[in-house]
């Protein structure tokens, strides 16, 4: 943790206080930790290709938000937070009956239409009255693979996550992504492995994200699904590279993905006006993405295990994907275990 780094402390709680657009991350596998100064893009600098923060909300009616960074500074990770027994948070019955039967409801108009996938989603409301230096202390050093944040702006509010999910990352012209679907809990996996049905949700996945790039790269190449660790999770992954055409950006390649079959469905078009007509919550940041964008090298995340902050409310956001082969209760029960991530972090 970074508890004992007053400098750090300070300009958290500077910023914080007065209101001042900021990025602190922490990439996979890397202990340091980057502190950013944003300001809001005027759009002159993205042509440029210079440094820049982006975030985009899921909604495909909004554009990416670009921030150019005023200042950087980096500190390392004193100590991580470990992680102990499973820890899941408590959901109201009510949330957990309204999430089931706009599950129902989503398998019912698979099997009589021509949509194969759609991902709902639900928001957990959580009292937090510690300090929001301590909470972002506690994201940033959980023991946990992937990419940790908190970013706050005037627009969005202060959002704060773990998510395991690479939307693209590249270096030159060299691009990698990933299709990432299904959950266990990883110490279950043995006697409770992945079913035909997370299987064929991967595959639909993967199917997009080649369809979606064919046009925007020289060559492509797909792996072989594996079981990866995410906490004291399990997800199926697909590692998707190649290399970009010399005409497109790696934001390019971000707006084509976006959003992925991972947090919308497929066929997309069919998966994104059923969520918008059945759906009824504001997902804002949440299933969007956000990350770095450099000239020679970027890195981007799908906005998943994620949470923001209001006024000493937490909400946490968890969903789940929706196939012909779904079970409304074990859908219920997938999205209590994606909360014990965070969990994790509000109850240590």
């Amino acid at each position: 943790m970074f508890s004992e780094n007053h400098l750090l402390i300070s300009k958290i709680n500077r910023f914080v206080t007065e209101g001042i657009d900021f990025a602190i991350y922490r990439s996979p596998e890397s202990d340091t930790v980057h502190l950013l100064e944003l300001r809001l893009s005027d759009g002159e600098a993205i042509s440029l290709n210079q440094d820049l923060w982006v975030v985009r909300p899921f909604s495909i009616e909004e554009s990416p938000v670009y921030y150019d960074i005023i200042s950087e500074e980096s500190f390392e990770i004193i100590s991580k937070l470990k992680q102990d027994k499973l820890k899941v948070l408590s959901i109201p019955s009510d949330v957990i009956e309204r999430y089931r039967s706009k599950v129902e409801n989503a398998i019912f108009q698979i099997n009589k239409e021509t949509l194969n996938k759609v991902v709902l989603h639900t928001q957990i409301e959580v009292t937090y009255s510690s300090t929001l230096q301590a909470l972002i202390d506690k994201v940033l050093s959980y023991e946990a693979e992937g990419f940790h944040y908190a970013f706050y702006s005037s627009d969005f509010g202060l959002w704060m996550g773990i998510t395991p999910e690479v939307l693209v990352s590249s270096n030159e012209r060299f691009f990698e992504t990933m299709a990432l679907a299904g959950t266990r809990r990883f110490e279950d996996l043995s006697a409770n492995p992945f079913r035909e049905k997370e299987r064929a949700e991967q595959r639909w996945v993967t199917k997009e994200i080649v369809e979606l790039l064919d046009k925007s790269v020289n060559t492509i190449n797909v792996g072989e699904v594996e079981t990866i660790k995410a906490g004291r999770l399990a997800h199926l992954r697909t590692i998707i590279n190649g290399e970009i055409k010399p005409s497109i950006s790696t934001a390019d390649i971000a707006n084509i993905l976006h959003p992925t079959a991972a947090v919308c469905g497929y066929p997309k078009n069919l998966a994104y006006q059923f969520i918008q007509e059945n759906e009824s919550l504001e997902r804002s940041l949440y299933s969007g993405y956000l990350g770095r964008i450099k000239k020679q090298s970027s890195s981007l995340y799908v906005n998943l295990r994620c949470m923001s902050y209001k006024e000493g409310v937490i909400r946490v956001y968890v969903g789940a994907g929706i196939t012909a082969d779904s079970d409304p209760q074990l859908e219920s029960e997938e999205i209590l275990i994606k909360t014990s991530t965070l969990a994790s972090i509000l109850m240590a």
